[in-house]
């Protein structure tokens, strides 16, 4: 596939996830899923054409399945009646202030994604579980774990899959923080020296003060690490659920990864999906504000 078309299709699973995310919000948020579900399935209709090859003259949404069905060989376009009752749906909310239901919005959820998945292969050739932004990410070792993550996943090497997640956020933290230091190698990004060394198995107190210690060094390390989220720009609610979904990574002094976790660790295909678009909104909102630092 060339790779412009690619690039296109990722842009449009990402408005998907977008609507996915805003349709579990409370009541009436989940609303504006609507107009994400519609404008990823007319973007990828449009894509279609050109693909295909065609041109539609008619700015009829339902027109597409009769343009399209025509020159498809032994197939046809799926979902027709659910998409008509999204296009409606999505003319009652934009035009008329209605707001649709619950019960509507998970119907939605699912028909648009069974649209998806059935009409992408028949179409472009590729599963649309295997489309992601990743290609985009300009941070190398980010952008490698992440395709080793969605590989390893694929063979169901769980594990091995939730430890390149990991490495691949630490990674592109760490990275575009290398980026920013001066020539002394300081950080603008600097809240404190690490606490690692302070830990009671270093200091040889008694079990109180062994106790206290590491209380307060748990604590001044989780402000340091929240601090330093929220002045990437890093959407903190998105990254306490991605904290939930992976083992913990502690790095020892000469940079090996080690990982645990307090509970046995499991990765749906659903939760695949939100931390590797987590990773890469992320990876978006460091690189659309990038600068040079000129520090003396």
């Amino acid at each position: 596939m060339e790779p412009t078309f690619l690039k296109r299709l990722s842009f449009i699973k990402y408005l998907f996830s977008i609507g996915l995310y805003q349709s579990r919000q409370p009541e009436p948020l989940y609303g504006v899923s609507i107009l994400s579900f519609h404008d990823s399935v007319e973007l990828f209709l449009q894509l279609s054409l050109e693909k295909l090859n065609i041109s539609k003259n008619s700015q009829n949404f339902m027109d597409y399945w009769n343009i399209i069905d025509n020159n498809l060989n032994n197939t046809t376009l799926s979902q027709k009646e659910s998409m008509k009752r999204l296009n409606k749906a999505r003319v009652n909310l934009k035009h008329h202030g209605i707001i649709p239901s619950k019960l509507d919005i998970e119907v939605f959820r699912a028909t648009t994604s069974a649209f998806f998945n059935e009409n992408c292969p028949a179409i472009f050739r590729i599963d649309f579980d295997n489309i992601y932004l990743i290609d985009i990410i300009k941070f190398e070792r980010s952008k490698e774990l992440l395709k080793q993550a969605n590989s390893n996943f694929e063979k169901g090497l769980v594990n091995e899959s939730l430890q390149k997640i990991v490495l691949a956020f630490e990674y592109l933290i760490s990275d575009y923080e290398e980026s920013k230091r001066d020539r002394f190698h300081r950080s603008p990004f600097f809240f404190g020296e690490s606490m690692r060394l302070f830990r009671s198995s270093n200091l040889g107190l008694g079990f109180h003060e062994n106790n206290f210690v590491d209380k307060i060094t748990e604590s001044i390390e989780a402000i340091q690490k929240a601090i330093t989220i929220l002045s990437f720009g890093i959407d903190y609610k998105k990254y306490v659920k991605y904290r939930s979904i992976v083992p913990t990574v502690i790095f020892t002094g000469e940079g090996t990864p080690n990982f645990c976790s307090d509970r046995e660790m499991t990765l749906s295909k659903e939760d695949l999906d939100f931390c590797i678009n987590f990773i890469i909104e992320s990876a978006l909102k460091l690189q659309e504000f990038d600068f040079e630092l000129k520090i003396q």
